[in-house]
This record gives C-alpha cells, structure tokens and sequence, in this order.
C-alpha cells in the first residue's frame, strides 16, 4: 500500500506543481539508519513531498492529534508508517506513550530504517527556522550509545522550499544537506548528556538554516518577492542560469537575502529608498492590474513557431479539457467548502483532487474496458486522461500569459502616457539593483 501510494502521490505532485526539484537525494542510501530532518511550512504537504521522492522507505513522527483514532488511526499507522507523538500542549493524558515511541524509533535505526522528524515542533508559513527541539538529538544519542557509538546514525536537514504551498501550480525545490554523524557529537559519559545534545541540536539547526531561504526579518520575505518579479529573469539571463535551474536560483535568493541584511545594517538610508521605490512601483502596477511579467515583454509578439505550437496544441487541449473539466470543477468546489487551518490548505486541497481526479479515471476506465470494444485497452485510459490533463495546465497557462500581454498593448494604447512611466520605474530600479549588487560583491 505504502509503495503504490507513493506512485499515486508522486504523479499527483507533480500535476499540482508547476517545477518540482530535488537537489542532493544521491546523499540517502538504502540500508543506511538516517534521521531526516525538515523544516515544517504546510503540515500534510511537507511529509509528502519528502516522502515521494526519498527511495528509501520512511517512518514519519506526527503529532498523535492529527493521526486520531479508530480506523484512521490504523490507516496511517498501518500504511503511511505515521507514527504518533503526544505533545503536553495538546494531548496530555497519553504523554506517558511517548516512552514507547521513542524506542520504536531506536529499533527502527537500529533495524537501518529512515525516520521523519520536522524538530521545529509546530508548522509555520513563516520563511524562518523556529529554533529546534532536542528530541531528535536524544534519539539519536540513546541509538548510539544502544550500540556503543558504533550505530552510524546519520542525520540530514532536508530544506522544503515552496514559493507558496497553498497555491495550484506553484513551485517546490528540495534541498538536501550534508549528513552529519551523530557519533561525533556524543560520549558514554552520562553526565556530558545535557551538553552534548544541545551542540547537536545548535549544529542540526544551522544546518537547516542553511538549505532553506531563513528570513531573518519577516519584511525579507515581501522584499525578496518584489525584487525577483523585477529583476531575478534579467538576472538568470546575464548570468546565463537556465529558466529551471532551481538550484541556482535558490543560491542566488540566499545572495540576495545576505545582500538585504548587509545594506540594512550597513547602509539603512539606501536600504529603506530602495524598499520605498519598489513599494512605489508596484504600488502603480497594483493601481492598473498589472504584473511585471507582461509589462518587461509587452512589446514581444508571437513568432511563427509559436503559432503553430499554439495551433497544433489546441485539439489535444480541447480534449483535455472535455475530458478533466468535471473532476476539476469538483475538486475546486470542495476545495472551496473545506474550512482548514491555512498551513493545512495544500495538502487538503492535493488530497481532495487525488481522491476525485482518481475516481474520476478508474470511473472512465471501467466503462471503456466493460462497455466499449476496446476491452482491455481502455485501461490506457488514465495515462491519456492524465497526461492530456497537464496539456490543458501548461496550454491555458500559455495562452492566459499571452492573452494578458494582448489586454496589456490595448491598454496602453488608452493611456499613452503610462507605459513610458513604468518602462521608467523599471528600468531605473535595474540600474539600481546593478549598483547593489555591485557594491555588495566588491564589500570585501
């Protein structure tokens, strides 16, 4: 069960976002005990993204609230290999259980499982590391010293860097760190315990810093967004980074954050007239409904090869639709009924859609292999129901971008006056971002 969930689950994800990429998963290896470790920004969504594509098989440490009781406690512990833990804030009648779990976890190291834990303790949309709890160290520790240090646990931050988790065809870059070696952190002196766990847990911690983008003030998190509509596709472009090189564009938003928090400590005068001119010039672009995107192309028009493109895309996008708009038109009008925490809104809205988009094909599948005379080949179905399904994602989402840059050159020609204005602001905060980021490179 586990295993086919994960083929359903990973296909799934991969409908849900638009850009899915993870960086270092040659680092985990089958048969080796690991204590993965994550940060926590959507609840239901963070284990999932892990746990699709991870290879090895994980055993994930939840919170004994969400996994409740009865038949869905069974499930999730049966087939998810979820495995409850029972916070004092929230369940504190069953805390004495937690004894238990904590050698489950042991025996799952030492059998060379791979266990789950996200040591912030809580999920937070916050783009910032919640300083870390000591369970995962205590684990760790007692699992070595269960074989005299000699258990090689290796622990591994994974950073889950989503540009919105919540949002229908955002993107998601994984980011996996070094190992660390817990060995190296402990001794069988009882009494250095305290010690030791809190360099491990400082260690783990900075770790994790290191492979997500840590807003160090929450003001970073609006500023790197308004900086990288304007300025992050001219800068890919000179640099020569692929449109899909997550990984560098990761490293270039952590250079830019270390760059906000320089010329803030350093230069606040120039710090507070550039988040004031972006706040201005976004502020003009909210006033008349327009996006960076289409304003910096708006004088592009389609070529002759993307004309055909579009042409001979349109029937297979026409039967895509046909074939999806019921499941689709379900899916957003439960998802629309469901009330949810919002750190709990992607992975409800990505469970909903599994549950019908699948019932749906098997529904469509059935009629054809029973009903039709194309027998069994009508099992072919879901892959073509599938595929022509992300056609009509990537096709509407072309056409929609283009249709806007045609509403956009219409405009204009109502306010003559406007375009210029905002070719201006735009223009004048490259130069600007220029100077930035020369000043910040030469700062040594």
């Amino acid at each position: 069960m586990y295993a086919l969930l994960k083929i359903l689950v990973r296909f799934s994800l991969i409908a849900y976002f638009r850009k899915i990429r993870i960086e270092g998963k040659e680092k985990i290896k089958k048969g080796q005990p690991y204590i993965l470790i994550s940060n926590h920004p959507s609840a239901f969504m963070d284990p999932i993204s892990i746990g699709v594509n991870i290879k090895p098989t994980i055993y994930f440490l939840a919170a004994g609230e969400y996994m409740g009781r009865g038949f869905k406690f069974w499930f999730m512990n049966r087939f998810l290999n979820m495995i409850p833990v029972y916070r004092p804030e929230t369940m504190p009648t069953k805390t004495h259980k937690n004894d238990a779990i904590f050698e489950k976890c042991i025996a799952h190291l030492n059998s060379g499982r791979t266990i789950l834990v996200f040591p912030e303790g809580v999920s937070s949309p916050d783009k910032k590391i919640i300083p870390l709890k000591t369970g995962v160290a205590r684990i760790a520790r007692a699992t070595e010293l269960s074989k005299d240090l000699q258990a090689n646990i290796q622990i591994i931050p994974i950073g889950l860097n989503y540009s919105d988790p919540h949002k229908f065809r955002s993107d998601l870059f994984i980011n996996v760190g070094d190992p660390i070696k817990a060995a190296d952190f402990f001794s069988t002196a009882p009494e250095n315990e305290q010690e030791e766990v809190k360099a491990l847990t400082d260690h783990m911690e900075k770790a994790l810093i290191d492979t997500v983008l840590h807003m160090e003030e929450l003001e970073y998190d609006e500023l790197l967004t308004k900086v990288n509509e304007t300025y992050m596709r001219d800068l890919k472009t000179e640099l020569g980074v692929e449109y899909t090189d997550q990984q560098r564009e990761f490293e270039l938003n952590k250079l830019m954050l270390s760059a906000f928090s320089y010329f803030r400590e350093n230069a606040p005068a120039k710090y507070e007239e550039m988040r004031a001119e972006l706040d201005k010039y976004f502020g003009i672009l909210a006033e008349h409904n327009i996006h960076d995107r289409e304003l910096r192309k708006v004088d592009d028009k389609m070529n002759i090869a993307q004309w055909l493109m579009m042409i001979i895309g349109a029937p297979f996008f026409i039967f895509g639709l046909v074939s999806n708009i019921i499941p689709y038109q379900l899916t957003t009008a439960l998802q629309g009924k469901i009330d949810v925490k919002d750190t709990f809104r992607g992975s409800i809205n990505l469970a909903v859609g599994i549950v019908i988009f699948l019932l749906w094909y098997a529904l469509i599948t059935v009629f054809l292999v029973v009903y039709t005379p194309l027998s069994y080949f009508g099992l072919l179905a879901i892959v073509v129901l599938y595929f022509s399904g992300l056609h009509v994602l990537i096709y509407s989402n072309i056409f929609r971008y283009l249709n806007k840059r045609k509403k956009l050159r219409r405009y204009f020609k109502e306010h003559p006056n406007l375009k210029d204005e905002l070719l201006w602001y735009r223009n004048d905060l490259i130069k600007k971002f220029e100077d930035f980021r020369n000043e910040f490179s030469s700062r040594n």
